[in-house]
């Protein structure tokens, strides 16, 4: 696996499931990059998106379509971190230009790593960028692209901050205290790649993330709903808790649902991350895993403990498990997915 995180901001009206931390955004549809499109944009200075918890990789690709609020300031943009701790940030200047920065201390960034051009960026244009950074002391790489295009390449930097020159938690934005602001700008798109496995290891170029949801019963339909079809109970863009859902008792019990198309008719399939809101009722352990059926047959993914509390289980798929290549919109849109009761 390569592909260890995306977001459409499609599918929930908190953060707090998806995201390790944020701050100072919210979601917004009112001016997004295409029709029907949502995205976090920062409401006050300070925003963050935060994700931790990914693989540990000394290089990953990011990317995120990004519309600078032109602040005159410094405006976050990519950062990445070791154990919490900041590498290295990418911000944008009062001119549009992108600066790299190591991490600094308390409120202040560190010192400059590299530059791009001055008016790289213009205040309310959405853009897709998309950096490589391998950390390393010595031998570091941050390649820089918009719309596709290098805008920036460089070796033989010194681009570790912090700890052993791993990789294992990204942001598309997130400020250090005073030394960055960034109201009015906005992200959505995003998605973060590590150097291991052997699928998608490069710039995704300029993607979109779609979220569909449950939109039909599946060739399974064993747990059992709360109230009315069991599809209806698990088809809300963000999730309603106790107010509709499905649930079991009985080990090896499964539910898939079919789903709605994707927009696209034509293009490639960069992945697929299943998410599953689930909790426990009770004390003891209990594991689930998801459940893929791209045609025929049934793959369950990888089996997790889960707790009291509601949270998202999140697994990714680079390829289809049926094929072993890259999944193909009609594949998508033929497929069931759901869940299933392990223990």
């Amino acid at each position: 696996m390569a592909l260890e995180f995306c977001d459409s901001f499609q599918h929930y009206s908190s953060f707090t499931p998806k995201w390790t931390s944020y701050g100072s955004v919210t979601l917004a549809t009112a001016t997004p990059r295409y029709a029907g499109g949502t995205y976090a944009t920062a409401t006050s200075n300070y925003p963050s998106l935060y994700k931790a918890g990914l693989t540990n990789s000394s290089t990953y690709w990011l990317g995120v379509a990004f519309r600078w609020g032109g602040v005159n300031d410094i405006t976050p943009l990519f950062s990445v971190f070791e154990d919490g701790n900041r590498q290295v940030q990418a911000v944008v200047d009062g001119s549009g230009m992108v600066k790299f920065h190591l991490a600094g201390s308390g409120e202040n960034l560190g010192s400059v790593i590299a530059t791009t051009a001055s008016g790289l960026l213009v205040s309310g244009v959405w853009n897709y960028l998309e950096m490589k950074i391998t950390i390393h002391s010595s031998a570091g790489v941050i390649e820089f692209r918009k719309n596709g295009e290098t805008v920036y390449s460089g070796t033989s930097l010194n681009t570790m901050s912090y700890g052993s020159g791993i990789i294992n938690g990204v942001a598309p934005f997130m400020t250090q205290g005073n030394a960055s602001r960034g109201a009015g700008s906005s992200v959505m798109d995003f998605y973060a790649c590590s150097d291991t496995g052997s699928d998608n290891k490069g710039f995704l170029g300029d993607i979109r993330v779609q979220a569909i949801l449950p939109s039909g019963a599946g060739n399974s339909t064993q747990m059992t709903p709360s109230a009315g079809s069991n599809y209806q109970c698990v088809d809300e863009a963000a999730p309603n808790d106790d107010t509709d859902y499905v649930s079991e008792t009985t080990a090896g019990e499964k539910d898939t649902y079919a789903f709605g198309n994707l927009t696209p008719t034509s293009g490639t399939v960069k992945g697929t991350q299943i998410l599953i809101s689930a909790r426990k009722d009770d004390a003891g352990t209990r594991t689930i895993a998801p459940v893929y059926r791209p045609v025929s047959t049934d793959y369950d993914g990888t089996t997790v403990s889960i707790g009291n509390s509601y949270d998202y289980v999140r697994q990714v798929k680079d390829v289809s498990p049926a094929t072993s290549v890259a999944w193909t919109i009609a594949e998508i849109n033929g497929a069931e997915f759901g869940v299933k009761l392990v223990s």
